[in-house]
């Protein structure tokens, strides 16, 4: 007996550890093992919805075909790939990827049968029209396991009927649909009315969620601990997103951290964390006998304190070219005096530290002030808040070399001998909904 209702596919997901599905209504003809499966237009957009180890190849130099993107790396990205039968059961399909055909321009699901023990037979072309109307749906848990599930008019009576879906902020082929709720509801609606409740609460005692247990917490980083135990968050510092898809930001002030991805070359990827302080790291001003590393680096500028400025290496921004080469393309840290390079970036570890944690994210305003009754810290959050969809390395890299996005890092090692490794890549909230612009393909203000 083939899967009647929608709810049997969301609770067979739910078993997986699957919050959010994907979905595509396969094409007639195409979409089987030997076309490959069709998903979006690029590669650094897919890898956004589901974890991927990005792997990069220098790109054609064809300047004949038809929008062949001259000059821009070909990705590839290595699923870690399960295809899933009507029983629940999972079956790993190791030579799944991604791949980029920037000619037409392409992403598509390919190798899903290489070294698979069991796959639907309704994905091979010699046999999928008996099958009739085709729907995969596709999800990701927090262990990085893609999981899809092929449903087809022939042995599934819920394929008749199936309800169409919103689209997904990064495909237009993809529809979206969340696990949590029995309705037919997109992440990103849901969220937004958790926040909505939130908002119109008005002011919140400062806490965190640790362990599923809410505590009161006292520090700079209140905000964003606060809102995250209002929506059932726990504090965490892992790399996927922190609810329903999306990574939650709350901000006060001036500036906002991004993300803190870790050098991976240069003095500063290559040494210990205390070798480079030891090396690098200034005695504070407050003569505490502690070692400090901070200061705003950005493209374009020297800095006041270290004499030290900021490039993407393999880029043309003149042009808007990439290298052809990969290995070429990183950001770097460097003294122009001497050219000596102080920290740099891979091109695949800033892509796997943006793309698997910021495809979709809401930026939320807030306020702080002390109770008056209880003398601790209280936030409010404020509407409108942003929600973002559709990002990729490219975008944060030419938002790097515009200076839009900088690096301020705040490294210590305290007096006691406790360490503190900060490296923060981070923006200005002047004009918010603008910078964000640059970094997202859409951007939505939420009343």
């Amino acid at each position: 007996m083939g899967i009647e209702s929608l709810q049997q596919v969301k609770d067979m997901f739910r078993a997986a550890g699957v919050r959010t599905l994907y979905v595509k209504k396969l094409a007639t003809v195409q979409d089987n093992e030997k076309n490959q499966v069709f998903l979006a237009k690029e590669v650094a957009d897919l890898t956004a919805l589901f974890p991927a180890k990005l792997s990069l190849r220098a790109p054609s130099q064809s300047e004949l075909k038809r929008k062949s993107d001259v000059g821009r790396p070909i990705t590839e990205a290595t699923l870690n790939f399960f295809w899933m039968n009507a029983a629940g059961e999972r079956f790993h399909a190791p030579g799944a990827r991604l791949i980029d055909y920037f000619q037409y321009p392409e992403a598509r699901l390919s190798g899903f049968l290489q070294g698979c023990e069991w796959a639907p037979r309704a994905i091979r072309r010699d046999e999928q029209a008996a099958y009739g109307q085709r729907i995969l749906i596709m999800g990701s848990n927090a262990a990085g396991e893609v999981t899809a599930l092929l449903l087809t008019q022939k042995d599934d009576p819920v394929v008749t009927g199936f309800p169409d879906l919103e689209p997904s902020g990064v495909s237009n082929v993809l529809g979206v649909l969340s696990v949590e709720s029995e309705a037919i509801e997109t992440p990103g609606s849901m969220l937004a009315d958790k926040l909505r409740r939130i908002i119109a609460d008005g002011w919140h005692a400062s806490m965190r969620n640790k362990g599923g247990n809410l505590v009161p917490f006292k520090g700079n980083q209140g905000g964003g601990y606060t809102l995250e135990a209002l929506l059932g968050v726990e504090t965490n510092a892992l790399k996927e997103p922190d609810i329903l898809g999306f990574e939650v930001k709350s901000y006060r002030g001036s500036k906002l951290s991004l993300m803190t991805p870790t050098a991976d070359g240069g003095p500063e990827g290559d040494l210990s964390f205390r070798g480079f302080m030891e090396t690098y790291g200034e005695p504070a001003r407050s003569g505490d006998g502690s070692l400090r590393y901070t200061g705003v680096v950005r493209a374009g500028r020297v800095s006041a304190n270290r004499g030290l400025t900021l490039r993407v290496a393999g880029y043309d921004h003149v042009n808007d070219r990439f290298s052809t080469d990969p290995d070429q393309i990183r950001v770097e840290i460097y003294e122009p005096a001497s050219g000596d390079v102080i920290s740099s970036w891979s091109l695949e570890k800033l892509a796997d530290g943006w793309n698997a944690k910021h495809a979709f994210a809401v930026y939320v305003r807030a306020e702080k002030r002390e109770s008056a009754e209880t003398a601790k810290d209280e936030y409010r959050y404020l509407a409108p808040f942003l929600m973002c969809e559709g990002t990729d390395v490219w975008r944060l890299l030419r938002a790097i070399t515009d200076g839009v996005v900088y690096y301020d890092p705040a490294h210590s090692i305290y007096a006691d001998d406790t360490a503190k490794q900060r490296p923060q890549w981070r923006v200005s909230t002047v004009g918010f909904g603008d910078t964000l612009a640059r970094l997202y393909r859409s951007v939505r203000a939420v009343s």
